[in-house]
């Protein structure tokens, strides 16, 4: 009985260590280890109006157009240029140093211009430093205005705040139109405030231990929340000086990003293992970076999926966007005396976004409220708990998924997948029929693996109304989610339907191709490498007219071919006929018309020009001298001895009778 509260304990103590051992990566302890950083130099841009500007360590956020502050009379008191905010800051102390700014000009319609101006830079209620120009000259034409701060040491504090104040400006040599411009906010003209400061802190997690895999997180903490991911230009991760080259697993923690590697290159039990991080916030900035060492402790225990699994939801970009290849084929033909319109639409997606997709799936029907709306849209169906968050994509989950897109499709490609739906497929309300299959290309555990998404949809489309087949359909993102992606549109006609009048408009990047056969008419459109904020518009005006329509047409056309050229021979039937052979050509030319699909008019015009050439050339070509003498031949003639009448003689056959064509009486002729 002594032994019985001890037994007891012992189960118990067992029955909560029980779960631990089920899935050590869930319940690893995650203490922090601040690797970086300390004040760091950084190029501030100058966005934004002069009124309400912004600074913005990010060059991805200059607009195409250049903002400008114009001064075009010469002023002799203080007067604002502009003044720009960096509201979120990383607190923390920062060293003396010498911050610049520099801002581009250009001075036109004068010799020049002298400028005293000066730069303030406050931090809250705190001047950080104040530069001057005085009596600087700025040479006609476009330049840039240099202003050095000194900054002495201290702490920062929200906002940071420059402004530039112009004094005394004298043009030189002015003509009645003199101007000073000062710009700024475009790539063009790219005004930047260099300053050391506090940007972030990189902290490294305890590494997580799932069997033989190390999961090695990273939070990125920054006053720029989810940007900073999505705007630098690099981060890298190290194990024992090895770079871990496969794509790593982004989430959200507050406003700060969590980075988490997989490492499968430990040899087994305990090991210390020396972990570095290397991020590059911008291109010509500084390289951030900082390691440490942790013991970690693998076991051989197999299972897994071989990638890191997060408990929250990851993110959908790295600032890089997803692979996205879009792949369409489309028929039209004529059911019932109506214009039918089918299409089937692949999407295939990799990168983040193929893994977003999948964790979605495997979380059908949780009820987490930290979801994104877009994945709570989806209840559970037939999925069960043995089913979700299982690190697999079961066929219960894809079968609800396809079942569930079905009614969810707009909203799903829009909100969690950037695509505008009605742009890519066609209006979803106007679909006779929708079909949507998922196939996991093979892998159906969560990880950084392709899928694709194929709707299959047929419409009815109104004879001779015009209609846009596809239209740009990527929904632009400040973080791009997908990068430029690859697109392959395909599309048919039967032989009595049309693609009438089908145009591309607005595209740079995309070709276009359409031609006619006497069986249907072929219509393609592909690109790779497409920016996502391409513009353009596939439309067409789908018809079964038989003036419009690929076979009645190509019968139109050589009818009318074939009648014109036998009149034109008949015309020539006494004449030369080698100018008529040579035009004969022409015939290719109207074939190249027909074939790359011009409008029905200009084919019928092209046909109305070539027959009215042969035509003309029939007209104009020369009488053959050798059917001259054959129609005109010399015969001699003999008067009547009774009449007088003139008489032809036929016939050189001699004694020849022949009767009078006067009086009737017999003409002998023996010589």
């Amino acid at each position: 009985m002594s032994q019985q509260p001890f037994l007891i304990l012992t189960l118990f103590l067992c029955s909560i260590m029980a779960p631990m051992a089920i899935s050590p990566a869930m319940i690893a302890t995650a203490d922090e280890v601040v690797v970086c950083c300390d004040s760091e130099t950084v190029d501030l841009h100058l966005l934004g109006s002069a009124s309400s500007g912004t600074l913005s360590p990010f060059s991805q956020k200059l607009a195409d157009v250049s903002q400008m502050a114009t001064i075009s009379n010469s002023i002799n008191e203080e007067e604002e240029v502009g003044s720009w905010t960096l509201n979120s800051i990383w607190t923390g102390s920062y060293p003396s140093d010498t911050w610049t700014l520099s801002i581009p000009y250009e001075v036109s319609n004068a010799g020049g211009a002298q400028i005293n101006a000066t730069v303030t830079i406050t931090a809250g209620s705190i001047t950080l430093g104040e530069a001057f120009t005085s009596d600087s000259f700025l040479q006609p034409g476009e330049g840039t205005i240099n202003f050095d701060i000194d900054v002495d040491q201290g702490v920062l504090s929200n906002p940071i705040k420059v402004k530039l104040t112009a004094g005394t400006i004298v043009f030189n040599v002015p003509a009645p139109d003199a101007k000073l411009e000062l710009k700024w906010g475009s790539s063009d003209d790219d005004a930047i405030l260099t300053a050391t400061i506090p940007l972030l802190e990189l902290k490294l997690l305890d590494p997580e231990i799932e069997g033989t895999n190390v999961y090695l997180p990273l939070i990125i903490d920054s006053p720029w929340g989810m940007e900073t991911l999505a705007h630098s230009d690099s981060i890298t991760m190290k194990v024992n000086g090895i770079e871990l080259t496969d794509d790593p697993i982004e989430t959200a923690v507050g406003n700060a990003v969590r980075i988490t590697w997989t490492w499968a290159g430990a040899s087994g039990g305990i090991e210390n293992i020396n972990v570095e991080v290397i991020f590059n916030l911008q291109t010509s900035g500084p390289t951030l970076s900082g390691s440490s060492t942790f013991e970690i402790e693998t076991f051989d225990t197999g299972g897994g999926t071989g990638s890191y699994y997060p408990p929250d939801e990851p993110l959908r970009t790295n600032g890089d966007g997803s692979p996205l290849h879009i792949t369409s084929n489309m028929e039209l033909e004529s059911v019932n005396g109506k214009l039918k319109l089918s299409r089937i639409t692949t999407i295939e997606v990799d990168g983040e976004m193929a893994f977003w997709m999948r964790w979605g799936m495997d979380h059908i029907g949780d009820d987490n409220p930290l979801l994104s709306p877009v994945l709570g849209y989806f209840n559970a169906g037939a999925v069960g708990e043995a089913e979700r968050v299982s690190r697999f994509i079961e066929p219960v989950e894809v079968d609800e998924f396809e079942r569930q897109l079905s009614n969810l499709a707009t909203v799903y490609l829009a909100s969690g997948m950037s695509i505008d739906a009605e742009e890519l497929l066609g209006s979803l309300r106007d679909f006779e029929t929708i079909g949507i299959e998922l196939d996991l290309q093979g892998e159906d555990a969560v990880v950084t693996h392709p899928l694709t998404l194929k709707f299959s949809t047929t419409e009815y489309v109104e004879d001779g109304k015009g209609i846009d087949l596809i239209r740009s359909f990527i929904v632009v993102q400040p973080a791009p989610i997908w990068a430029d992606y690859k697109l392959e549109v395909n599309a048919k006609t039967t032989a009595s339907t049309s693609f009438s009048a089908a145009t591309l408009r607005e595209s740079k990047d995309l070709t276009f191709k359409h031609s006619r056969l006497p069986w249907g008419e072929i219509l393609s459109l592909e690109g790779d490498n497409i920016p996502q904020n391409e513009d353009f518009t596939l439309s067409i005006n789908p018809t079964s007219s038989p003036v419009h329509s690929p076979a009645p047409l190509f019968i139109l056309v050589v009818m009318t071919f074939l009648a014109g050229w036998w009149i034109a021979l008949r015309m020539t039937a006494k004449r030369h006929r080698r100018w008529l052979y040579g035009e004969a050509v022409l015939i290719l030319v109207v074939a190249a018309i027909h074939y790359f699909a011009f409008p029905a008019l200009f084919v019928a015009g092209s046909i109305a020009t070539v027959v009215i050439i042969w035509w003309f050339t029939a007209i104009i070509s020369p009488r053959r001298l050798d059917i001259a003498e054959i129609d005109d031949p010399v015969i001699p003639s003999i008067p009547c001895p009774a009449c007088s009448t003139s008489n032809p003689v036929g016939s050189n056959e001699r004694p020849f009778r022949f009767p009078c064509n006067g009086c009737g009486r017999v003409i002998k002729l023996v010589a």
